[in-house]
């Protein structure tokens, strides 16, 4: 998918040298999390310049890294290592699972050596690579710059929802999830979160930080109807996302045996596309006449243009919600849970349909079918807002805005 490289105003001044640490390569753009980076870094180049340093996952490697390069100031990527008996005992499964002794041997080093405006840590799991405020620059070492801690969703509330009632060892684990998660607190002042619930539980929990909102977004250059866009299908419904990812396997799961039976009632031709990258066994276990398991495809686009409609009935908060904005940017009307859609600036009956509740949810989704012209007319108003409010261009500025402002607060600071 290519990037939105449409630049909504002209950078002023000199652009920001952004140190920025990823515990995995954003490429190739197969997950929420990975599109999400990728595209930041690429529409703020006007902005900044970003030296990102990165970890191998087992299964990539230098085509990788040589696809991504051309999109950075600098890039540098390392390999994973196993982590030893105190550091499982000590660091949660998500932090260990990324641990790379090269990268933060590296970029301590690259700290000492090398002058930035500012660090950009894009996940809660690689909080702890930088040395401690404390051990600040010395002699002829720079100061260690500020740092922005990115979060694509809170860790600690993921984790409470998908270990609850697992057993002693998921709540141990969840537990040092939120141990690092108040070192982090601890050690970096400036937070950045893709919704205004996700700051607020994090602002509740640690009022000295200050937070800031930048969501997700999308590139209107190839998430636009096509000229030739296909007549909708009058009873066709599609859910878009990584099917491998838990919250989205549950929400499914549950739409398909509580909601769907009841839309059936009344519309016995309504059909479902579940579009997504490997399909967990629950999620291959839904496949009917009715539902259809398409495992990952090339292009979601096509789906997106014929559906009816994009069904997103999250229970889970947190993360991207790209396929949101990628379905409206696409025309295609949306019903969501509330906390599906929660921080796009979205307003029930305006852009898209907001239901909570299996019945709700059903008679949202009976209600579009029925009403064919108003459902159009809120695809168009959301088209609208998207290509107004969240493409890639317009939030990559206000993630410049961020890093500068924390920069110069620093520099104020002396």
């Amino acid at each position: 998918m290519p990037p939105d490289t449409s630049n909504n105003s002209a950078p002023t001044g000199r652009p920001l040298e952004v140190l920025f640490l990823c515990p995995w390569l954003p490429w190739p753009l197969n997950s929420g999390g990975k599109i999400r980076t990728f595209n930041l870094i690429e529409a703020v180049r006007p902005w900044a310049r970003v030296h990102l340093r990165a970890v191998l996952e087992p299964d990539q490697g230098q085509a990788d890294v040589d696809a991504l390069a051309p999109h950075c100031a600098s890039l540098k990527a390392y390999p994973r290592e196993r982590a030893g008996a105190l550091m499982r005992l000590t660091h949660s499964k998500m932090e260990r699972w990324f641990h790379s002794p090269l990268l933060i041997e590296s970029v301590r080093r690259e700290l000492a050596e090398t002058r930035y405006d500012v660090v950009h840590v894009d996940e809660l799991l690689h909080a702890r690579i930088l040395p401690p405020p404390s051990e600040n620059g010395t002699g002829s070492s720079p100061p260690r710059p500020p740092v922005v801690q990115h979060h694509h969703k809170l860790d600690t509330v993921f984790s409470e929802h998908i270990n609850r009632n697992r057993g002693l060892q998921k709540h141990f684990d969840a537990w040092k999830l939120h141990r690092l998660e108040r070192e982090s607190a601890g050690r970096h002042d400036h937070h950045l979160l893709c919704s205004p619930g996700d700051a607020d539980i994090l602002k509740d929990r640690y009022p000295r930080l200050e937070c800031s909102v930048v969501p997700s977004g999308y590139d209107p250059a190839y998430f636009h109807p096509p000229d030739d866009a296909p007549v909708r299908d009058p009873a066709h419904l599609v859910f878009v996302g990584s099917m491998d990812y838990g919250p989205n396997v549950g929400a499914l799961t549950r739409f398909v045996e509580r909601v769907l039976p009841t839309i059936v009632e009344r519309r016995p031709d309504v059909r479902l596309s579940i579009v997504g990258r490997n399909p967990a066994p629950e999620i291959q276990a839904l496949a009917s006449e009715r539902v259809e398991v398409t495992g990952g495809v090339p292009d979601v686009r096509p789906w997106l243009s014929r559906a009816t409609a994009m069904v997103v009935p999250l229970i889970i908060g947190g993360g991207t919600r790209l396929k949101i904005v990628e379905a409206m940017g696409m025309g295609c009307p949306v019903i969501s849970s509330t906390i599906g859609a929660e921080g796009l600036g979205l307003t029930h009956g305006e852009q898209l349909l907001l239901a909570d509740g299996t019945e709700d949810f059903a008679e949202a989704v009976l209600g579009l079918f029925e009403d064919p012209a108003g459902t159009r007319e809120m695809a168009a108003r959301a088209r609208s807002h998207v290509e107004a409010n969240l493409t890639w261009s317009k939030l990559a500025e206000r993630l410049a805005s961020v890093w500068r402002s924390v920069s110069q607060e620093a520099a104020q600071a002396g």
